[in-house]
């Protein structure tokens, strides 16, 4: 088995590759119900404190055909269903793949919010992932993975994230969900956006009614320097779409940093998700850079919030 413990930065090129190969359109499963999982999709196990674990597929996209072959687990299907894995707040995990992917991305997902928010999982130094959340519970843990074929999966294991070393009341979700909502100074899309006069938005988000169409590029300007931890972003199509974009951000808006990547899990509906940084950035500027979709290309935005101190 494949184990992915890559170290090197995320690149953009190396995800634009995989798209190259192109979705054109894409069949969604709308039935309702879950559809088998098929016996050729790779299969990924994680592995904590030496302990290895089986995740389960939840959504593939394989010759232009959207599947979702189950739903995300919960904590009352959880509890009559799986055996729930606790996992410290910290502790690395690594995976494995018994066939090589081209792209990994991981990420924490609580879907019991009002928006399903992903925390993005850091590596470490070993090239491991770190499971930080800001307070204990129920996690999706998720792994979206592109495979050379262009073959697209995501898997999921409900785990149980706990700590026993802090006081567990300084860390409830109110006073840690990312910060307050951030003032926008200028917000543009670069590319063929439906509707142009949303360029240089002051000081107030884009209306969730509103739509860019599709976007090439967003830049985003703050009145002043902040401290960044995530943002909320409204996709179109986002229940039978599976998007890919970079996010980047700069002092000066000159230099910027190596990108992190996020994907919309394929299950919030028409709601838009919460994406939460690993570590929170200082930054002025940003960039949003769709990195491909399975099914249009660019993004189509319906609504954008940022979110820091």
């Amino acid at each position: 088995m494949f184990q992915y413990l890559r170290i090197n930065n995320v690149v953009i090129l190396s995800a634009l590759v995989v798209f190259l190969m192109g979705y054109a359109a894409i069949i969604s499963n709308t039935t309702g119900t879950a559809s088998a999982a098929p016996n050729d999709i790779p299969k990924v196990s994680f592995n904590h404190n030496g302990g290895i674990t089986d995740m389960t597929p939840i959504l593939t996209v394989k010759d232009k055909i959207l599947t979702k072959l189950g739903h995300p687990e919960d904590e009352q299907s959880a509890e009559y269903k799986s055996l729930i894995y606790a996992v410290h707040r910290g502790d690395s995990l690594s995976f494995n793949f018994d066939k090589e992917p081209s792209q990994v991305d991981a990420f924490l997902i609580d879907y019991e919010t009002d928006y399903s928010t992903l925390w993005a999982l850091a590596k470490t130094e070993t090239g491991e992932y770190s499971a930080n959340t800001p307070s204990p519970g129920l996690y999706n843990l998720e792994v979206h993975a592109i495979y050379p074929d262009g073959e697209y999966v995501s898997y999921s294991k409900l785990i149980n994230v706990v700590d026993n070393d802090i006081n567990l009341l300084s860390l409830t979700p109110k006073s840690n969900l990312c910060g307050n909502e951030l003032s926008i100074d200028k917000l543009t899309a670069m590319g063929s956006p439906a509707n142009g006069v949303f360029n240089q938005i002051i000081n107030q988000p884009l209306m969730k009614g509103l739509s860019f169409g599709i976007v090439d590029e967003l830049n985003i300007q703050l009145p002043d320097t902040k401290n960044v931890c995530g943002f909320q972003l409204g996709l179109k199509n986002s229940q039978n779409d599976i998007n890919f974009f970079a996010v980047q951000s700069s002092d000066d808006g000159s230099i910027y940093s190596d990108p992190i990547v996020f994907s919309n899990t394929g299950f919030s509906g028409e709601m838009p998700e919460k994406y939460i940084y690993p570590s929170s950035v200082e930054a002025k500027f940003l960039k949003i850079i769709p990195l491909g979709s399975t099914l249009e290309k660019g993004l189509g935005v319906t609504g954008f919030k940022l979110f820091g101190h």
